[in-house]
């Protein structure tokens, strides 16, 4: 192994620079990050990302925000990018944001003004030829790798989701005769690049780029089995599950015991709203509304960091629904082990629901651990269906319309041992193939493994 890794009771830790992923308790890929790294020694691990870790105490020890020097235009509009002036820093200070990054919504073209005017018909430039590839470029700056020699590490661990964060990581690890460990949140290889002028270059790019990192790693992770079995018969190689792992004992501590009801049953969502979970939370609030008019005495609580995409869909439009900000991560067992019923939505048709289709919901083991039963509303082939119809540990809706929604919300409501015996199946899954202890340990071992090769 190239340097020295500490040891405690669970071995070897190798020093770790993570890259094209970022450390938050908001986003499905920054809750996953920081649960999978917890605990691993501050010392060995850094980070080079566009923002500031958003997670205190931090994860890791020094970090690099990547900037202006990392970037390279390859046509003036990519001035326009956010980001694009932004100025690199090596070992930026860790302070937490007054507001989240991560909790503002996607960036887009100014909406009034004349100068708005002329950016919106940039961005709309932008978009024509392909996206934000087709104008700039990601590249390992001599300060970033004057910075990461300083930092020492065994291994990068990747989590690409572009074509320029692909090519970085690649570069990265060879300029520095690195191993790589990549890790896949979503299929975004897939449908990346669908429309543009230059798409179909732009998507070639992308394939051989992600072949070429995923050849020269030394670790290959996906974040379920079904994206698992689809990339080995894809890509090739062995591809290790990890997702999202749980606190048991914490998740323990606030479950609910005794799932009767009076008065309103209370559904809850708690999550983000927005690209794969549109056109299917519509159709929950639309049941919602429908068994209100039954007479039925039903209320859906959305907790979601994404306020802005909810107004957009008129989510609190909807009789018995209510929009309320997200829950903080400390308040979050004691919401959802409160509602007599968590709802897990997803997309059925077009980009977004390919895109999610082989991706594990971050909070899905979560709600496992609550004590309350789920409902999962997603295509038949999502990996959350198949997993939940697999182990009954959720009742499972797998066509679109509100007709089966209303269906299996009154069958909730009415039938208790169906509720008793859907939870009992969750935290027996929860316990087995999500404590964090055992998961954590299994990451652990991966990462040394791939960081002797």
């Amino acid at each position: 192994m190239p340097g020295e890794t500490d040891t405690d009771a669970l071995g070897p830790y190798p020093r770790v620079l993570v890259v094209a992923a970022r450390f938050d308790l908001v986003t499905g890929g920054g809750i996953t990050l920081t649960n999978l790294f917890r605990g691993w020694p501050r010392d060995r691990m850094a980070a080079a990302v566009w923002h500031s870790c958003e997670v205190d105490p931090p994860p890791c020890g020094r970090q690099y925000r990547l900037g202006a020097d990392e970037l390279r235009l390859l046509l003036p509009l990519g001035r326009l990018v956010p980001g694009t002036r932004v100025r690199s820093v090596p070992d930026l200070p860790f302070t937490m944001p007054a507001v989240a990054r991560t909790t503002i919504g996607p960036v887009g073209p100014p909406k009034a003004g004349l100068a708005s005017r002329a950016k919106r018909a940039a961005y709309a430039g932008i978009d024509r030829l392909g996206g934000v590839d087709a104008v700039r470029s990601v590249r390992c700056s001599r300060g970033l790798l004057e910075w990461v020699r300083d930092v020492r590490p065994q291994l990068i661990y990747a989590q690409p989701g572009s074509l320029g964060m692909t090519r970085f990581a690649q570069e990265l690890a060879e300029r520095l005769a690195l191993p790589v460990a990549v890790h896949v949140m979503d299929d975004w290889p897939s449908v990346i690049f669908e429309r543009g002028l230059l798409a179909p270059r732009l998507r070639v790019a992308a394939d051989r780029s992600f072949r070429a990192l995923i050849a020269r790693s030394a670790a290959t992770l996906a974040i379920s089995r079904p994206m698992a079995d689809e990339y080995e018969r894809r890509y090739g190689g062995e591809w290790q599950v990890f997702h999202n792992p749980v606190d048991v004992a914490r998740w323990a501590a606030e479950r609910r015991e005794d799932r009767s009801w009076s008065g309103t049953f209370r559904i809850v969502y708690a999550g983000r709203v927005g690209l794969g979970i549109g056109p299917s939370i519509v159709d929950v609030c639309r049941a919602v509304q429908d068994l209100g008019r039954e007479g039925r005495p039903v209320r859906l609580e959305v907790f979601t960091p994404s306020v802005a995409q909810a107004e957009e869909l008129h989510l609190g439009s909807f009789g018995g629904v209510a929009v309320h900000e997200a829950v903080a991560d400390e308040k979050m067992p004691a919401t959802l082990a409160g509602a007599d019923l968590l709802v897990l939505p997803y997309d059925f048709a077009g980009r977004a629901a390919r895109f999610a289709c082989l991706s594990y919901p971050t909070k899905a083991p979560a709600y496992m651990a609550t004590g309350t039963p789920t409902l999962v509303y997603a295509p038949r082939e999502h990996a959350l269906a198949l997993d939940a119809r697999e182990k009954d540990w959720a009742c499972v809706v797998d066509t679109p319309g509100v007709d089966g929604l209303v269906t299996a919300i009154r069958g909730l409501m009415d039938d208790a041992s169906l509720r008793d015996r859907l939870v009992e199946k969750a935290v027996a899954t929860c316990e087995a193939e999500h404590d964090d202890r055992v998961v954590r340990e299994r990451f652990r071992a991966a990462l040394a493994r791939a960081a002797e090769r």
